[in-house]
């Protein structure tokens, strides 16, 4: 281990990890605070919400990388990105200040949240920068390890919270209040503090390697500058078929985490009648564990230099093959279900038939071994994904500038992100969760076949 030669990625990973906390400070208790304060939330309007965060994501990432380049940094884009996640975690706290329409509110803090996180692309693209081929799969392994640890850090704070359910302790009577939704978001503003304040004493920028085009009506910001810098790239000699490969693969292993991911709040209101409380434990519970062994897969790619050992082209097979078995595994087949929970008007809780035609239709497995395929499959399926698919991404790039094709892979993902909740809420609502593990299942299937196909092409990348 060299300081000098880990200094800047480690910046960078820890960055990461802060840069992450905002979301996961609120995942598990987004849908059931939208619910209890807005009775007139639906699934389909969280999904819209969840959408509006990976809009911004995907407009602000290539904003922000393209602002990155003109620049020559990242620092004063990192900068303006946190800040603009701060002012997001404001308006989240003070959500209860609005009298009505409150998940409309909570729409746009969800939208400040993900141009906010836009930065995102900059930190892969700084850690390919600032490593050799030798360690840079170690990097991206600790990256990943960094998303996934921040991922445990907001179910600790909400299950540190769970002596004060909903509304809890007033602050500023009456509408300020700390309870098991509402304490996250303050841990998420100290965490962003501390990202603004190590970009601006730690974070050292460098020098791009490859130079675009300067000449006058491009030097400015704009969208000549934009157009100018994406011709520049179609000139670039790359493998482009296998960039679209690694594109398409990037939404394919975004698919599970951007449909489960949002639908899995309404399923336990709807298919195991869970209340709020007990849907941040469980789900709190569950993301810690998640957390601790896709950290520890990565901490072990990274330590024992399995990048050098282990194919990347076997690694993402293995992580799609891991999700496939575990829609089928957590498949309500007829022989190890139930029927749904009917729906209570009292509690609002159970499958209302008002709103989901299915209830007397579909069946629920046992919620044990579903969140048990469910944790297995997030724990070890998406961080190695991420981990093959980065490595050999930016192999596939060269030796250039990478902040626009980084931002590009990025939003690849970021439209699975925004399209997948739409589609899975809707999926969800309209026929039940046993279709959209079908088509997922089918979806992944393909994914593999491909890139199985292009086996022998990615070997040089490997």
């Amino acid at each position: 281990f060299s300081w000098a030669e880990w200094k800047r990625p480690l910046v960078a990973i820890v960055l990461t990890f802060l840069c992450n906390v905002e979301s996961s400070m609120l995942s598990m208790g987004e849908w059931p605070y939208m619910s209890e304060i807005d009775h007139d939330a639906t699934a389909t309007f969280y999904g819209f919400a969840t959408a509006a965060n990976k809009a911004g994501h995907v407009v602000f990432a290539f904003i922000f990388a393209i602002w990155a380049h003109k620049i020559s940094g990242i620092k004063i884009p990192m900068l303006v990105g946190r800040s603009i996640t701060l002012v997001g975690c404001v308006m989240y706290i003070f959500v209860e200040f609005i009298p009505s329409n409150r998940r409309w509110w909570m729409l746009f803090c969800y939208l400040f949240f993900g141009i906010g996180f836009g930065t995102s692309p900059l930190l892969r693209s700084y850690i390919a920068r600032v490593t050799t081929e030798e360690n840079r799969s170690s990097a991206y392994a600790l990256q990943n390890g960094a998303s996934v640890l921040s991922v445990m850090v907001g179910p600790i704070a909400q299950i540190a919270f769970a002596g004060l359910p909903y509304p809890g302790v007033d602050i500023i009577p009456p509408h300020l209040k700390l309870n098991i939704y509402s304490a996250p978001i303050w841990f998420a503003v100290i965490t962003n503090i501390i990202a603004i304040l190590i970009t601006i004493f730690l974070l050292k920028d460098t020098e791009v390697v490859e130079e675009l085009s300067r000449d006058g009506s491009a030097s400015k910001f704009s969208l000549a500058s934009i157009k100018e810098q994406f011709a520049r790239v179609r000139t670039l000699n790359l493998p482009w078929i296998l960039v679209a490969l690694a594109v398409f693969q990037k939404m394919v292993a975004t698919l599970f985490n951007s449909t489960m991911g949002v639908v899995v709040g309404p399923l336990m209101t709807a298919m195991y009648a869970l209340d709020g409380l007990q849907i941040v434990l469980v789900l709190g519970i569950s993301q810690i564990v998640v957390g601790l062994l896709a950290v520890g897969f990565s901490l072990i790619f990274a330590l024992c230099k399995l990048g050098n050992r282990i194919s990347c082209r076997v690694l993402f097979v293995f992580s799609n093959v891991v999700i496939i078995l575990g829609y089928l595994i957590s498949y309500p087949f007829p022989f190890d279900s139930s029927p749904l929970q009917p729906f209570n008007e009292t509690t609002r809780l159970g499958c209302d038939p008002a709103e989901y035609s299915w209830c007397d239709s579909q069946l629920v497995v046992n919620i044990v071994p579903f969140l048990i395929t469910m944790i297995l499959s997030s724990a070890l399926a998406i961080p190695s994904a991420g981990l093959s698919l980065d490595t050999i991404y930016s192999k596939i790039i060269g030796d250039i500038d990478q902040n626009i094709m980084q931002a590009i892979f990025v939003v690849a993902e970021d439209i699975m992100l925004i399209v997948g909740p739409i589609y899975g809420t809707e999926v969800f609502t309209a026929i039940g969760i046993n279709f959209l593990q079908i088509i997922n299942g089918c979806i992944y299937i393909l994914g593999t076949v491909l890139w199985l196909a292009a086996w022998k092409k990615l070997a040089p990348y490997n």
